[in-house]
């Protein structure tokens, strides 16, 4: 692994040279295998971590007791504990109340007389809600028949016959399976007859099945993937030019030795002297430790902090997570965010705040988006009465409407048993299983938006409160003088993303059983199922009522019923009982069965629930907006849903021109599909590039909007150019009604179109995994969905907004960090090694080195390694509040302004400037040599000790004078703090290190040169013996460490004052001056609200970057280069 860098395998090679006595100076010693060996070692102990934590997980999981159903021919069920290794296909397993599932097992019974088992799946699909699985009817019947394991007959002949499945596959919502009886009988066997290994059992006191998948065979194994390979652009670029100095070092080693060669007329040529300095291997593990700390920095940032409630109610601390530091500097290069909705821009938090039933709405007042759409249209805003003090409160239930009251008191309002039968059919149809909590009963569902709507059935006396043998509902109807009414449940057709919708089909035990079926789903696919007997006039007021709601940004839902004769049931079950033992097309099969059922819908209302925007979203997206970020949202919602939300947070404004390629709009042709032709897609695409041509060459900004229907058409016919080249025009982009593959696909496209374009993705559930590990960056929101975008994600966050501060600042810092770390490695490198080069033109290339080998090795690896480290964890050319202030500061990302090619070569030839100076002067000084007061004289490693400390000078010099920001010690005495921990804070603290290191560095390199001179006669140091004196007692050694300084100062002044007269001042210079004039005229007495205009102040807290009194500002210093 390690040997796929280039730099890597440059190092082992020249550590082979020299261990080859005819080519190496070092006389067979491989002295280039210790910087060699510290690469391995510090990337070994990074993977030894990160191995030791997946062995320990792994081992913990391994060794995880199971519970083996054996056979002791009694009539207690005996059970012997085996770890999860030990589990073998055929084994039948008893699983109790909370524990893991420890393999993929086929239920057989539960402690549940009819059968059922409730899991939490959020280790597989990161859904936190509870789900209900269930042994198949006929092996449950044999069970209570007596032939079951509780009867002792042993896990081996658990019910005789076999049973044959699918072979193993990734597929976590499929299971095909078929149990063949003894009599040769068969049955069918599915997804909802299988515990897959990851869930938790919950709320069951025990379930036994018979072991089907085992350890990689697992589902859940299979579904385990590494992560996609990421690595950021400005390593890339950096990997590049590592390869060309590679290349170039060769090249110039090569004629050096062929020359030498030519001149001394011999066939020893000595080249690996030439190719031992460079600094690929250094470069790497610098960047490593650089952004291990700026992700520990950012890891403890207060400010991107939450703390959040799940459906219980309990509180968890969700800090912000970073789970691939190696694309720290990608952040502040991002161009296009792509974001869902649902849980991302909004809480997912679910509130009932409207209905309408039988042409009839209800629910008062309105949401901050039903505001926005008032207010752009110029509208009346409808004033909303307060509650009334004695009010139910519910949780998930806002709604307030004193007519709904009245009509539900009076039981002969003509419209009272209209809204019974719509609210007794949300309290019926559903999958949500209810929960004793400190006393009351908490609803765990698939989704939000399903647990508010039977939380809404409970708020007007409709309360589902447990699932009794045979699937009978226990409802409390608190208006029918609160007596309990069941209702048995036949069949419940479950909602998923291809059918949009749900149904239940009950009979009224106490109601003469009667058969009815209810369906709730979106509109669009219920329209579609209504039967022709309802009224236009119905069905008029229902489109106004959803347009209403939708106009609000709510979330609705059509509900409808039918009556279901007995006969036409029995048929239709049998139909339905073939297609679940079907061995092939099963799902196929039985979506149409479904549909036989599914139709002839009588309308009964409409659901309108509220998912409010998250705190901060509209701020965020309007500083994005001002840093050049586009911003798209991708949602499964309905397209004015989707819009109304974009006007709401700011992603669309009222000035914008919206260009809809919408094909519910019905203006394009479709097809059999219900999406646009070729044709039409094609010309609709011409249209709206020639809108926006116009639009934006007015000075005027547009939008695009595009539906599920069009994009199906796009993707299909391969328009991607074309829709590009649309967006490229368009500040905000929405896809409405789009699935999870569309969402990738999406990504993938704008990746495609321009590759140097930075792509950030972010999402909160298992259906944005895909467009998250798609972007060049993933980022996974906690939320109410599970972990499942966490865990896919390269950085976690609790809330949207904490990506503006993640961006703005922290990816800006980062960005500039990392590239300057970058260009100063190479630049400090070539001050080094070039005055080797240097040195071959005096000695005819003979492969001589000027430097002692202790001292070059401890260049990199001591002398001049903290303080770089320093500046890439802690440098800011700005302060966090001048980032956000000036968001147009982040297009330095953008443009990669501060990691190009040209800057690149500028920091190279600066670099050979200052190496010239490093041999010229020492040569010039010493080129008669030098013999002190006690007769001594100086030999070549003199001179060479004199290059090394002038090169260690001016490259911490030329370091110092990079840094924009210090932070001095001082000796005052702050608030709390006595004067020696106040000054070792000083010391320490953040970007004072940029000050002291550099002399801590420096110092070191006296006291390592003295060491080496006393120490006993070494072979590797022998060289530097008796230097020290020399050097220390001669005036041209401390004239020439003031020259060095004063070359670095002069150098690198002129070079800015140039570089700012012919290019102009930095942006963060500008901003930096602006936000001291800011701060100036509001009379702040600070330069920017930190008090050090662009810096952050002296004293600054390290996780919530707070400034500190103007007192402690004092030792505060900024530099604009």
């Amino acid at each position: 692994m390690q040997f796929q860098r280039v730099a890597n395998c440059y190092f082992l090679m020249i550590t082979c040279l020299q261990t080859v006595k005819s080519v190496s100076i070092t006389h067979g010693t491989p002295s280039t295998a210790v910087p060699l060996m510290a690469v391995f070692v510090v990337a070994a102990m990074k993977e030894i971590g990160e191995d030791m934590t997946r062995h320990r997980s792994d081992n913990e999981e391994n060794t995880s007791v199971a519970h083996l159903i054996i056979n002791n021919d009694t009539a207690e069920v005996d059970t012997k504990d085996v770890p999860w290794e030990e589990l073998r296909v055929g084994d039948v397993v008893e699983v109790r109340n909370r524990e893991n599932i420890p393999a993929d097992i086929i239920l057989l019974e539960t402690s549940h007389v009819e059968g059922q088992a409730q899991v939490m799946t959020a280790n597989l699909d990161g859904e936190t809600n509870l789900k209900t699985m269930s042994a198949n009817p006929d092996m449950l019947q044999r069970a209570s028949d007596g032939t079951s394991a509780s009867t002792g007959t042993g896990s081996q002949s658990y019910f005789g016959g076999s049973i044959v499945m699918e072979l193993p596959n990734n597929r976590i919502m499929n299971f095909e399976g078929t149990y063949t009886r003894d009599d040769g009988a068969k049955v069918s066997l599915g997804p909802k007859n299988v515990l897959l290994r990851g869930v938790v059992l919950r709320q069951t006191d025990w379930a036994r099945g018979v072991v089907a998948y085992i350890g990689r065979e697992t589902k859940i194994q299979m579904n385990s993937a590494d992560p996609p390979s990421k690595i950021s652009s400005v390593m890339k670029l950096a990997n590049s030019l590592t390869f060309w100095m590679f290349a170039v070092d060769v090249t110039l080693s090569s004629l050096a030795a062929l020359y030498s060669a030519a001149v001394l007329n011999t066939d020893e040529v000595k080249l690996a002297c030439y190719l031992w300095g460079n600094c690929e291997a250094h470069l790497l593990v610098t960047i490593h430790m650089v952004k291990l700390g700026q992700a520990k920095m950012m890891q403890y940032d207060l400010e991107m902090f939450h703390e959040m409630a799940d459906h219980t109610g309990e509180k968890t601390d969700t800090p912000f997570e970073v789970k691939r530091s190696e694309l720290n500097e990608e952040l502040g290069q991002v161009s296009h965010i792509f974001s869902d909705k649902t849980g991302t821009l909004t809480c997912n938090k679910m509130d009932f705040r409207k209905c309408s039933i039988n042409g009839e709405s209800y629910g008062l007042g309105t949401t901050a988006i039903g505001l926005s759409y008032l207010k752009r249209n110029n509208l009346p805003t409808p004033l909303v009465p307060s509650p009334s003090r004695d009010a139910l409160e519910t949780p998930h239930v806002n709604f307030i409407d004193p007519k709904f009251e009245k009509v539900m008191e009076n039981p002969k309002h003509p419209e009272y048993k209209n809204c019974c039968d719509f609210f007794l059919s949300l309290a019926l149809n559903h999958d949500v299983l209810p929960e004793e909590s400190s006393g009351r009963v908490i609803y765990s569902a698939s989704s939000p938006d399903e647990s508010a709507l039977v939380y809404a059935a409970k708020h007007f006396g409709f309360f589902f409160k447990s699932k009794e043998q045979g699937g009978k509902f226990v409802i409390e109807m608190r208006n029918l003088n609160n007596k309990d009414v069941r209702y048995e449940i036949l069949e419940f057709l479950e909602f998923n993303s291809d059918r949009k919708r749900s149904s239940v089909l009950v009979r009224d035990v106490g109601g003469g059983g009667k058969l009815t079926l209810y369906c709730k789903g979106a509109d669009n696919v219920m329209k579609k199922r209504l039967s022709k007997s309802n009224s236009a006039d119905l069905k008029k007021k229902t489109e106004a009522h959803l347009d209403q709601y939708v106009n609000d940004g709510l979330r609705t839902l059509i509900c409808a019923k039918t009556n279901v004769e007995q006969s036409f049931y029995t048929t239709w079950k049998k139909e339905f009982i073939t297609a679940e033992n079907s061995l092939t097309d099963r799902d196929a099969k039985r979506m149409a069965v479904m549909e036989k059922i599914e139709k002839d819908l009588k309308i009964m209302g409409v659901t309108a629930i509220e998912d409010k925007l998250q705190d901060g979203v509209d701020e965020t997206l309007i500083k994005f907006r001002e840093a050049n970020i586009k911003v798209w949202m991708l949602t499964g919602d309905k397209v004015d849903t989707a819009i109304n939300i974009g006007f709401s947070c700011n992603l669309i404004d009222p000035s914008m021109t919206l260009l809809r390629a919408c094909g519910e709009d019905n203006l394009m042709k479709l097809d059999h599909d219900k999406c646009p032709t070729q044709a039409a897609i094609t010309q609709k695409l011409k249209e709206l590039c020639a809108n926006a041509v116009s639009a934006t060459g007015n000075g005027g900004e547009c939008a695009l909007i595009v539906d599920t229907a069009s994009l199906s058409s796009i993707l299909m016919y391969k328009l991607e150019e074309q829709l590009n080249e649309i967006c490229k025009k368009c500040k905000s982009v929405i896809c409405a009604r789009v699935t999870p593959r569309q969402k990738a696909a999406i990504v993938d496209m704008v990746r495609r179109a321009d590759p140097l374009l930075v792509t950030l993705s972010v999402g909160d559930g298992a259906n944005d995994v895909p467009m998250i590990q798609t972007a060049h960056i993933g980022i996974g929101i906690h939320g109410l969905e599970g972990k499942q975008a966490v865990n896919n994600s390269d950085y976690a966050i609790g809330q949207f907004r904490f990506l503006k501060k993640l961006l703005l600042v922290h990816g800006r810092w980062n960005y500039r960090r990392t590239c300057n770390v970058c260009l100063y490695m190479f630049y400090k490198n070539v001050v080094y090694v070039a005055p080797q080069f240097f040195f071959a033109s005096r000695c005819l290339a003979s492969g001589q080195p000027i430097y002692n080998d202790a001292i070059y090795q401890a260049y990199n690896t001591c002398y001049t390694a903290t303080p770089v480290m320093c500046m890439g964890i802690f440098d800011r050319d700005v302060s966090q509040k001048t980032a956000i202030a000036f968001p147009w500061l982040y297009r330095d990302g953008q443009e990669n302004r501060f990691m190009t090619t040209k800057r690149f070569f500028r920091w190279v030839l600066e670099g050979l400037f200052h190496a010239s100076m490093c041999f010229m002067f020492p040569i010039q000084q010493y080129k008669y040599g030098s013999i002190d007061q006690h007769g001594t004289n100086g030999d070549l490693f003199t001179i060479g000790s004199m290059c090394n400390m002038m090169a260690v000078v001016i490259a911490s010099g030329r370091l110092y004078a990079e840094c924009r920001y210090f932070n001095y010690p001082t000796l005052y005495k702050a608030k709390g703090q006595s004067v020696s921990s106040r000054f070792f804070e000083g010391l320490v603290s953040f970007t004072g290190a940029q000050f002291t290191w550099p002399l801590i560095s420096f110092g070191f390199w006296f006291w390592s040169v003295n060491l080496m001179n006393n120490l006993p006669k070494m072979s590797y140091v022998s060289d530097l013996s008796g230097s020290f004196e020399v050097l220390f007692n001669s005036g041209g050694f401390w004239a020439l460490l003031l020259m060095a300084m004063v070359i670095v100062g002069v150098s690198t002044f002129s070079l800015v004052l140039v570089s700012e007269a012919v290019k102009g001042p930095l942006r963060s210079t500008i901003a930096n001056e602006k936000a001291r004039i800011e701060a100036k005229t509001k009379g702040g007495g600070g330069d920017d609200g930190d008090g050090d205009g662009g810096g952050d102040c002296a004293k600054k807290s390290l996780v919530t970057g707070e400034g500190s009194s103007d007192e402690e500002m004092a030792g505060a210093v900024h530099l604009d280069l």
